[in-house]
This record gives structure tokens, sequence and C-alpha cells, in this order.
């Protein structure tokens, strides 16, 4: 039997409304997070590009956009499952 708990294996079209909004809060607060994290990672790679040049943690954040997309497409399916509604 399925909980509400289990939206990692249930289709955003089977949820409620109330679940889809739930749903959505996490997943924007999971988004704000990695784009923080993700800013931050930028951020610290431009100044050590600066400081010391080139190097293998210059090309670091880029290895994390698709983790990125994944995440900000995961919400935009929230969100469009909530509109069609």
């Amino acid at each position: 039997m399925k909980t509400p708990k289990q939206t990692d294996n249930t289709k955003l079209s089977e949820l409620s409304i109330e679940e889809l909004s739930t749903e959505k809060k996490k997943r924007t607060v999971i988004l704000i997070f990695f784009s923080v994290l993700l800013g931050i990672m930028v951020g610290t790679c431009i100044y050590a590009t600066i400081k010391k040049g080139v190097s293998a943690l210059t090309f670091m954040p880029i290895a994390f956009v698709p983790i990125f997309l994944i995440i900000w497409k995961s919400q935009k399916d929230v969100c469009n499952e909530i509109k069609s509604r």
C-alpha cells in the first residue's frame, strides 16, 4: 500500500492537490538550496582562478550543472501539474 510519503515512486498525476503543493514546497527548497551551493562553488572557483590560475577545480561547477537542471525540471513538472488542474 502506498503512502503519501512515497512520492518518488508515484506519478505526479496520481497525487492530490494538497500532496502536490507539499511536493512543490519541498522541491522549491531543494532547488533554492542547490542554487545557493552552486553559486558559492562558482564564486569560489572564480576566486581561486584569479589567485592561483586555472586548475581542475575551475571546471568543477560545470559538473554540477546537469544535476541542477534535473532538480529544476522536476520542480517545473510539479508546477505544471498544479497549473493543469
